[in-house]
């Protein structure tokens, strides 16, 4: 009788034969196909390759694309255009992946395709987000977001509120990332997506127990877990089971957090299978799109092999259950028919005392090692507890001492600066009084001090390497006129314009000074008695030209110069003197003029 039900069972779980997978159809019905159904055909292919080979989901997206193109199909090129973005985002080329995005939100406003747009700021926005230009994705969300609100779009309003809050969580804001994904939430009672109301459960359910909001943390996981489990999401399930027993473990529910710890390994172990089988499909589709159709066929195989394996295991299993109950009823319908039979039982429920009393007696020797080996191991923890106490008190010296080192460091650091810093403004509060100390207040022009140093440094120099220079000393004619006539401020207003004009006409190594009242010296160094001349007079022309205004007058002022040039004969007091003399000289012969000095002037 048991030859016979394993022979049946047998060939109920050995009828299996291989056949074609999805995508293996859908590339022969692309053989046949043309125009907008090629287009679908290359689209579906595309997008099933997205996570199993990333580089084939370009190739077909590229020919999608072209025959798009061909045809004239303005919205399947736009959409083509987003989902090879989406193809290079799989091999992590984030540049790429917007190139194409761009293109697909400039031609999607072409056509006024507004979900279209939504999902390429969306992915924009994503995308940036990926690669830290957290600005920009914000930009990018924030368009997508608008165009959501303004056509009253749910599902992108649910997408938009989503990466924004994600762009929040990647800058650290918890609270702007909380309530963005809670906005995300409550769009979702417009709509269905399962996938999305349980992701955006589960992040909310992360910041909750980041926050340790266990309550909503435990509401928010078990609601993803559910929709994860409606769509079979294994990978999500174990993570979010494996996050509820934490959860459990923690509010101190013991039963429950067994219960979704034993959840997570039922369900993680479920996935590895699904795991190994995907890994033989895809070397499959890996070798049948670079044609080698020998490896190809080789994990077809292995792969329809290890799915049959997974029945088999199964089904054998049930077999043997099935073999055990008849055979159990068959002892047992035996037993009560023969003497011998019982007498047989007898004699195992004997031997079953026999092995219990050794059992129990091998269960406290073993308990006996057992609490010997706890001993020494927790001696062993003591003795490592007291190490690591050692080391803690070593370490927390060392701190101490390297922050009081710190710390005075610091203190003698700042003493420095201030220090230095005193010192530099000393230095610079000397300078600026210096400064004031040779510059006429009225005209900021280099005063009487001033320039006499800068006389005495070129005297010296004409010592060395004999090289001329020029003093003039010139004087406003008439000046005591404007005064009395237009007032002192009248006065000051010249006396400022003029400084500015003469100042603008020398040359860059020339100096003009302030003399006293209305007198100015100017000194042309390397100038001999001609280049004096030829100076003096540019700025007698350029004076005689201007003309002043003051409060609706027009005022005219001319200036008359005395020039020498120095030589070995003459101190500076001399040359100052003689060009003094020489600017007299042309006050009594007229004014406005230019005097060079000369011994006849004595």
């Amino acid at each position: 009788m048991r030859k016979i039900i394993l022979f049946l069972l047998l060939i109920l779980i050995t009828i299996n034969g291989y056949s074609l997978t999805r995508l293996d159809n859908l590339k022969l019905e692309l053989k046949s196909a043309s125009g907008l159904q090629e287009i679908l055909i290359l689209d579906e292919l595309q997008r099933s390759y997205w996570k199993i080979y990333p580089k084939a989901s370009l190739k077909y997206g590229n020919k999608a694309l072209s025959v798009s193109s061909k045809i004239n199909n303005k919205l399947q090129q736009t959409q083509q255009m987003q989902n090879i973005g989406v193809s290079y985002s799989y091999l992590d080329k984030y540049d790429r992946a917007i190139e194409y995005m761009i293109m697909s939100l400039v031609s999607a406003n072409v056509i006024n395709n507004i979900d279209l747009q939504i999902d390429a700021y969306y992915y924009l926005a994503t995308y940036n987000n990926i690669i830290n230009k957290n600005v920009i994705a914000f930009e990018y969300a924030i368009q997508a977001l608008d165009l959501s609100k303004a056509y009253k779009n749910h599902p992108g309003l649910a997408k938009c509120h989503f990466i924004i809050a994600e762009i929040y969580y990647a800058l650290g804001d918890l609270k702007g990332a909380y309530e963005n994904f809670e906005i995300s939430l409550e769009q979702h009672d417009n709509f269905v997506n399962k996938t999305s109301l349980a992701l955006t459960n589960e992040k909310l359910g992360e910041i909750d127990l980041y926050n340790e909001n266990y309550q909503f943390a435990e509401l928010h996981y078990k609601t993803a877990a559910e929709n994860y489990d409606e769509i079979n999401s294994l990978e999500s399930l174990v993570r979010t089971y494996e996050v509820l027993g934490k959860i459990y473990k923690e509010t101190g529910e013991k039963q429950k957090a067994y219960e979704y710890i034993q959840k997570f390994a039922d369900t993680n172990e479920k996935l590895n299978q699904e795991i190994n089988s995907n890994k033989f499909l895809f070397n499959y589709e890996y070798y049948n799109v670079i044609g080698n159709e020998d490896k190809a066929l080789q994990y077809f195989k292995l792969y329809t092999e290890y799915q049959d394996s997974l029945r088999l295991a199964i089904n054998e299993e049930q077999v043997q259950i099935l073999i055990s109950d008849i055979e159990v009823k068959h002892e047992i319908e035996k037993a009560i028919t023969t003497e011998k039979m019982v007498e047989k039982i007898e004699e195992k429920e004997k031997k079953i005392e026999e092995l219990k009393i050794e059992s129990d007696y091998i269960e406290k020797a073993a308990k006996l090692e057992n609490e010997k080996k706890r001993l020494q191991i927790e001696k062993l923890q003591d003795d490592r507890d007291k190490e690591i106490a050692d080391q803690k008190r070593e370490k927390q010296r060392f701190i101490f001492l390297l922050i009081l080192t710190i710390i005075i460091s610091l203190l003698l650091l700042i003493i420095a600066v201030v220090f230095i810093s005193k010192y530099k403004m000393k230095q610079k509060h000397t300078a600026e009084l210096e400064e004031i100390a040779k510059t006429d207040p009225l005209t900021q022009l280099p005063n009487r001090r001033a320039v006499l140093e800068q006389i005495n440094y070129e005297s010296a120099r004409f010592k060395r390497n004999a090289e001329p220079f020029t003093i003039v000393i010139s004087d406003i004619d008439d000046f005591k006129i404007v005064n009395d006539t237009y007032g002192h401020d009248a006065g000051d207003k010249v006396l400022i314009t003029l400084s500015n004009l003469m100042t603008n006409t020398i040359r860059k190594q020339d100096i003009c000074a302030r003399w006293g009242g209305e007198e100015f010296l100017f000194l042309f160094p390397e100038t001999d008695k001609k280049g004096g001349k030829i100076i003096s007079e540019k700025i007698r022309e350029a004076v005689e030209k201007v003309k002043i205004e003051y409060e609706g007058s027009s005022l005219s002022i001319t200036m008359t110069f005395g020039i020498c040039t120095f030589s070995k004969s003459l101190t500076v007091d001399d040359c100052i003197t003689s060009a003094d003399k020489a600017l007299y000289e042309g006050k009594r012969l007229g004014k406005n003029r230019i005097v060079q000095y000369s011994k006849k002037l004595k």
